[in-house]
Order: structure tokens, then sequence, then C-alpha cells
């Protein structure tokens, strides 16, 4: 770790270590004063003008500096050779960085490649049956096959499948820890641990010392949902983690997919509620690939404005796609129309096999035709 990381890390720790400063906050500030030494000097009255901070968290930011623990923290992460990941760096994931709770920090083992833009998610029980861990094993494995990184969580059952699925097909794959690097939980992923830390990466937000708690790893699952195109729930029960992944995912406008299951199996009470209320009944990896066909290979604009039967107003809402799936309202906004407006020339499209409906009122370019 160089002079100018351990310098940067030492300063957003102390400034994220200060009382009421959470991930929002810390990123409200930042982009308002520029950097985070320029928070860090500002005045009460200055920390005081900006929305949502109120005059005892400026007085906070101004007395509860402490740059000796911070640079102590800085001096263990550097010992254990951690890689650090800042929320303006090139190499952050640019999925990730568009959710409201970003993380500013992120550590991480292995290696991030260009590719691990194209992501899914997949997650699950932790008491999974040998069927749902099959399904997500060869379900991985099949995305990995095509290209795809699977994101997971490497908790026991379903996420740990998912995992081993990617890996042994020659794939890559991304675990999202509830817990510091250091700390590999549950222990007896030991060894698959060290196998992602080869062939993919493992993530953390949390600093050294930081063990599983109840929070932790339920935070944690925003990251998984928000590096994600998509997010598979295999098997879950009423109160499964894998249901708040679920419910981060819709937040985070991706798509949601659930593996039915027998109604009368408690591993399957949280998919079936999933697809009643809206998620995509997933029974392979064509059902990942109708709804989210990019994942296949870019699918770029610029091939479908040279059609001769598009208007300008259907080029335009062609480009505002080109990226990622949009929601109506979105398009809407960005285009300046009224939603009806919108509905008519996305018709028009769909008609003419360029714009495809997702869930949830989402749009998104279909695969390309010669």
């Amino acid at each position: 770790m160089n002079a100018e990381v351990k310098k940067r890390l030492t300063e957003a720790i102390t400034l994220l270590s200060v009382p009421g400063i959470g991930r929002g906050r810390f990123l409200t500030l930042v982009r308002k004063f520029g950097s985070v030494p320029a928070v860090l000097s500002a005045s009460v009255s200055q920390l005081e003008s900006i929305s949502g901070i109120s005059k005892g968290l400026a007085s906070n930011i101004r007395e509860c500096q402490d740059q000796a623990a911070a640079r102590k923290m800085v001096a263990e992460i550097a010992k254990r050779e951690w890689q650090v990941l800042f929320w303006d760096s090139p190499e952050y994931p640019k999925a990730l960085g568009n959710i409201s709770d970003a993380p500013p920090i992120l550590f991480f083992n292995g290696q991030l490649i260009a590719t691990d833009e194209r992501m899914i998610a997949i997650v699950g029980t932790r008491h999974a049956t040998e069927k749902g861990k099959m399904f997500a094993y060869n379900l991985a494995s099949e995305l990995a096959r095509s290209g795809v990184t699977v994101v997971s969580g490497m908790a026991e059952g379903i996420d740990s499948a998912a995992h081993r699925g990617a890996l042994d097909a020659g794939g890559r794959t991304v675990a999202v820890w509830g817990t510091s690097l250091e700390i590999i939980f549950p222990p007896l992923n030991r060894q698959l641990a060290g196998k992602i830390a080869q062939q993919g990466t493992i993530l953390s937000e949390y600093l050294p010392g930081t063990r599983p708690d109840k929070a932790t790893f339920p935070d944690r699952n925003r990251i998984i949902s928000g590096l994600s195109a998509g997010v598979v729930v295999v098997e879950a029960g009423e109160k499964s983690g894998a249901l708040i992944t679920a419910d981060c995912a819709l937040d985070q406008n991706r798509s949601l997919f659930a593996v039915p299951g027998s109604p009368g199996s408690k591993t399957s009470l949280g998919c079936n509620r999933l697809i009643k209320k809206g998620a995509r009944l997933l029974t392979g990896v064509e059902d990942i690939f109708e709804e989210l066909p990019y994942l296949k290979g870019q699918v770029a604009a610029r091939e479908f404005v040279r059609r001769p039967d598009m208007t300008k107003t259907e080029i335009e809402l062609v480009s505002l796609l080109s990226e990622k799936p949009l929601q109506i309202d979105q398009l809407s906004r960005a285009a300046n129309m009224s939603v009806a407006e919108v509905m008519e020339f996305l018709l028009a499209l769909e008609l003419k096999g360029i714009v495809q409906e997702l869930s949830g009122k989402r749009f998104t370019l279909a695969e390309q035709r010669s």
C-alpha cells in the first residue's frame, strides 16, 4: 500500500468513525465539499449549512476526529495486504456506485476485472435441500460458462453451492462478506474462501476486527444485489436472509428471480411468496438471458439507430436504454415526456423487436437481430 493510499484511507476512516456519520452522510458531505480533507477542515457553520447535518453532528465532525486511531487501523490493513477501493476509484464497480448507500470504501482479496460488470447474484437459505444446492450449483456453472460472474455471500447452503458451481466451471465468482476479510465465516468455508480469492474476489466494507453480527449480514446484502444485474433466490424460508437481498434488489431496480417449489416445503415458502408478488419464475438460465439479454454481450444502441423505420423519439429512447434497463417513470423523466407518451413509443419499439419489457415495468434493449 503506497503512501497516497494510506493518506486517503486514514482521512476516510477518520470521517467514517465520527459518531453520526454513516455511508450516506459521508458521500453527501464529500460531494458537497469536494474531498474528505475539505470536510474535516470545514467549520461548524459550513457543515451545518448542508441539508441533513445538524449542529450537533457538525460539532462532532469538528471535535471527534481520531486520526491516531485511524492511522493505527490503516497500519493494520496495510500489514494484512488488503487491496482498497475508494468510492471514486475507476475500478469501483459501476453498478454498486449507483445505489443510494454505496460503501465509501471496499476492501478485497483477489482481482476485480472488467467482465465483472456482468454479474448475477444467487442466494438462498443456509438450511438448503440437496436438490436446492444442486440447482444453485448447476445454474452458477451455466452462468459462468456464459461469461457471467456469480455473486453470493459464502454462507452455508445455497450461497456456497453457487460459488462452487462457478469455480468448478472455470468461471469467476465474487463473495461479499458480513465480516472483515481476516475473519472467515463460517469457518468450514476456509478452503472455499481460498479458491475464491484465487479465481475471483472476496469483498468487504468492514474494518479489521469486525466479527459476525446480526446487523452486518443483512447490511451486506445490499452490496450483493447492488453489484448485480439481477438476483436469483433459489430456496428461502419465511424469514430467510435471502429475502432481505430480494428486497434490496427491488429497491435498487434490479431484476428479481425466484425458483418455485412445493407449497408444503418450508424452504420454498419465501420463493413462492416472491413469485406471487411479481418476481420472475425461474426454472433455468434461459429465463435470466431472456429478461437480461445484454448479459450475453453488450447490446449497442447504434446498431438499431441505423434502422430506417425508427422515429427520432424512438432513437432517443433506445439511446437511453443502451446502458441498462430503466423503469417507465425513469424514461419519462429522462425523455421529458408523459408516461402515456413513452408507453406508446415503447409499444412500437416492442413490435419492431428492438425493446422488451421486464418485470416491474422496466424496459431493456432486446437482443440484436441481423
